[in-house]
């Protein structure tokens, strides 16, 4: 996600400092695990990074906005997926599912994200297309045109079931947060597209 693009604060002027960018975004990931989100404020990272809470207000609009960015990035990391054939691009949806999950800043950060997503359409909206739609493209790049929608919805779908999975069982089903599962997923999911021929290794 992009902090200034997302609250609509596009501004002239010197060029933005990305020291600055990088200390408050580790100072948001320290005290997500020391204070959890309930007690995280706008003005406590400030004072950790060694910033004026101005500044923060200038690049991001609210605490989640924040935190998102802290936790995902300003966009998502597509470099796993070069080269990859579908069952690679399964595979490292699967991994990277569960490599995220397993953060113990993004464990601090969920309850809180998903309170606000029910508030907040536009930034559950906004995650949503901004960390599906680019590796759903990837995804369906080698489909004919006719089919491309439809090699689209089977990513989108790939993507909600694996992370939908690595959510729960790091929150809910911790006795089954094993590799064990994990793996089994990963078969479930590679056998699922398996099932259709486009998919499948020649």
């Amino acid at each position: 996600m992009n902090p200034d693009s997302s609250s609509g604060k596009s501004r002239a002027g010197r060029p933005r400092d990305s020291s600055v960018d990088d200390r408050v975004l580790s100072a948001t990931r320290e005290l997500l695990m020391e204070l959890g989100w309930e007690e995280l404020s706008m003005r406590g990272v400030a004072a950790r990074a060694g910033v004026g809470r101005g500044t923060i207000d200038r690049r991001w609009s609210s605490k989640a906005e924040l935190v998102l960015h802290s936790i995902l990035g300003a966009t998502p990391d597509l470099e796993p997926f070069d080269g990859t054939d579908p069952n690679g691009w399964v595979r490292w949806v699967a991994t990277g599912s569960r490599e995220l999950f397993a953060k113990p800043e993004v464990r601090a950060a969920v309850p809180g994200l998903i309170s606000t997503f029910t508030r907040n359409e536009d930034l559950r909206r906004q995650l949503w297309q901004s960390f599906s739609g680019p590796p759903a493209e990837l995804f369906s790049a080698g489909s004919s045109r006719d089919a491309a929608d439809d090699a689209v919805l089977d990513a989108r779908a790939l993507i909600a079931m694996a992370a939908g999975a690595s959510l729960f069982l790091s929150i809910i089903a911790t006795e089954d947060d094993t590799d064990s599962v994990h793996l089994r997923i990963e078969e479930l999911l590679l056998r699922a597209i398996d099932q259709k021929p486009r998919y499948r290794a020649e």
